[in-house]
């Protein structure tokens, strides 16, 4: 598909000339197709034909706005090349109008382009145009210097088919500088490359500038036959501008050499061709004046609407920002409202814990002392029982002891009285009975022993 625009861009820019309006409409739908397929390349490249094709129909305002329009897409696309074409068209189309600074302005920002992509050929041809603009405006020492660098690189190049408008213009200007050597050499070496590449329209100027150069050194005869085949040609060619100007100069130079009517009816021709082109010019300015008149309210209405969108589209953005804040603030306000609920419920939900934990302490203190009067009423339970035992064991080891010692007190009481009797019947110095009381008391004595030993071993026993 991009092939297809490339051939429909390719076929209207050959158009251009001989069919301007199918250029138009080829670049419609080489625009139309290129849209429909985000190919921006395509689409700035059929709107730069279109504006070749509004500048050969005349319609010049519309043509620069087409070539502005393209030169935006291309400076976006960094497409030098197409930017330098476009800048030369632009020089062209106020050329054209006679904005000749204006013109010259575009052609050198085209040169410098060309010069930096060096495409040196392009270069030679903007150049040869900056030295004919040069050359109408009257600066002669500029107009040379441009053309002969543009004649330089065609030689250079090889190509005749640009050298023959440079070494035109620098035998023009040689000729408006009243210097004939200089003026012949370059016009008529223009003649003959016009003439093998057939181009009339600079074969027609070069006669004038030959007729006028005969003319300034009085070879009147040279001057009419020169002046006579730039009419012809351009005749030939249907050439008003450069047929007007031979006219002119064939008028002039009957009336000098008393040719009258010769002189009337090339002053006719002239006059008519001259009127034509002026009401042409004025035409073609007064179209271009409405053109951008047209545009201008176009511009101011389109802006008028355009600012009414905008201011629309701040009331619908302020809307929404209103409504956004609004959301925000509400979404603000649920978040803070939703985290105190949040906090609320954790800090509830951690002092239930707590109290929860709290009462499972309390329950788990609870049970242990549950357990622990359990375990001290078992143990009073035990120690009651214990004691009353113990008890009930002491009051029968009481009462055996008592039943034990009611009965044994006299065993103990026996030998004892025995003593104390023996005792009592020592006198001292009395030996007689001595050894008497010594064996009784010495056998009561072991008699006493034995029934407190048997006595102990009996409490022994009891307890």
């Amino acid at each position: 598909m991009i092939r297809k625009i490339e051939a429909m861009n390719e076929l209207s820019y050959v158009l251009r000339n001989s069919n301007p309006d199918s250029t138009i409409l080829l670049s419609n739908q080489a625009e139309q197709l290129s849209r429909s397929m985000n190919y921006p390349l395509g689409e700035a490249d059929a709107v730069m034909n279109r504006g070749i094709g509004h500048t050969s129909l005349g319609e010049y305002y519309t043509a620069l706005q087409e070539f502005l329009h393209a030169l935006k897409i291309f400076k976006q696309l960094n497409e030098k090349n197409r930017q330098a074409k476009v800048y030369n068209n632009l020089g062209r189309v106020y050329n054209f109008i006679g904005d000749t600074e204006q013109a010259l302005s575009y052609y050198e920002q085209s040169v410098k382009l060309y010069s930096e992509l060096n495409n040196t050929a392009r270069e030679g041809v903007l150049l040869n145009n900056i030295g004919f603009l040069q050359k109408q405006n009257g600066k002669y020492d500029l107009a040379l210097i441009h053309l002969r660098k543009s004649l330089a690189i065609a030689n250079e190049l090889k190509r005749p088919d640009n050298a023959f408008y440079a070494t035109y213009n620098i035998g023009s200007v040689y000729m408006h500088l009243n210097e004939p050597d200089s003026a012949f050499k370059y016009l008529l070496f223009t003649e003959d490359l016009a003439k093998q590449y057939r181009d009339q329209y600079v074969l027609s100027l070069a006669y004038v500038d030959l007729g006028k150069m005969y003319r300034k050194l009085s070879q009147s005869a040279k001057a009419e036959h020169y002046f006579n085949r730039a009419y012809e040609e351009a005749d030939e060619a249907g050439l008003r501008a450069e047929k007007r100007d031979a006219a002119k100069n064939l008028a002039e130079l009957y009336e000098r050499s008393g040719q009258f009517a010769k002189a009337l009816n090339y002053f006719q021709t002239y006059k008519a061709l001259n009127d034509s082109l002026i009401n042409m010019d004025v035409t073609r300015r007064i179209a271009f004046r409405e053109a951008q008149d047209a545009f201008e309210q176009q511009r101011m209405q389109e802006e008028i609407e355009r600012r009414k969108t905008e201011l629309e589209n701040e009331r619908i953005l302020e809307n929404a920002i209103w409504i956004r804040n609004t959301l925000i603030a509400s979404l603000v306000v649920m978040i803070l409202f939703t985290y105190l609920i949040y906090k609320n419920f954790t800090r509830k939900r951690k002092a239930n814990e707590s109290l929860q934990k709290l009462n499972e302490q309390i329950e788990q203190q609870a049970e242990e002392l549950r357990r622990a009067n359990e375990e001290i009423i078992t143990m009073n339970n035990n120690l009651e029982t214990a004691v009353q035992r113990r008890t009930e064991e002491l009051k029968r080891k009481n009462k055996q002891l008592k039943e034990y010692l009611a009965t044994h007190s006299h065993i103990v009481r026996a030998p004892l009285a025995r003593i104390l009797g023996l005792v009592d019947l020592y006198e001292p110095g009395d030996s007689k009975n001595l050894d008497f009381i010594n064996e009784n008391l010495h056998k009561s004595a072991e008699e006493l022993d034995q029934a407190l030993r048997n006595m102990n071993d009996k409490l022994s026993d009891v307890n």
